[in-house]
């Protein structure tokens, strides 16, 4: 048998440069490399899955690399991005002060190759009105229109 020590690598983490500009670059966690085409908020979404717990915005900054502010606008982000992100927002009180935070636990995901990108339905017009009486007979739209005209000839 060998004493000999092993060595073992870790798989450097990946950085993903943001298009915006005034976006630094994050790093993406090893369990989520096939994901690396999606935006941060899905791949951070994808990663509060994967903890099964209420996670902060201090443990989501740590993660991806990013600061405490850009961690806590992407919390906000996917609270309110409802069509593909099903997650729950809980408001913790630290304590002793009058400051909270948000943590958030996500349910489910949904990806871009999961959604069909379908065209937009075209809105359906409405028929146009013939007349603005309703559903009259044409002999009540008739005595409808002619008292109009008498009314118009008198003044009123």
């Amino acid at each position: 048998m060998d004493n000999t020590q092993q060595t073992y690598t870790t798989p450097p983490l990946r950085q993903k440069k943001t298009t915006q500009s005034n976006h630094d670059p994050f790093v993406i966690p090893p369990s989520l490399q096939q994901y690396a085409d999606e935006p941060l908020y899905i791949l951070i979404a994808l990663w509060c899955q994967q903890q099964n717990d209420w996670v902060s915005r201090m443990a989501i900054s740590e993660a991806f690399g990013i600061t405490d502010r850009r961690a806590s606008f992407q919390v906000s982000y996917i609270s309110r991005h409802k069509k593909r992100v099903d997650c729950e927002v809980r408001v913790i009180r630290t304590d002793n002060s009058q400051r909270f935070y948000h943590e958030l636990r996500v349910k489910d995901v949904v990806l871009a190759r999961d959604v069909e990108r379908t065209v937009p339905a075209i809105p359906k017009t409405r028929p146009v009105k013939r007349s603005s009486v309703g559903n009259a007979t044409p002999e009540l739209r008739n005595l409808f229109h002619s008292l109009m005209g008498a009314r118009r000839v008198c003044g009123n």
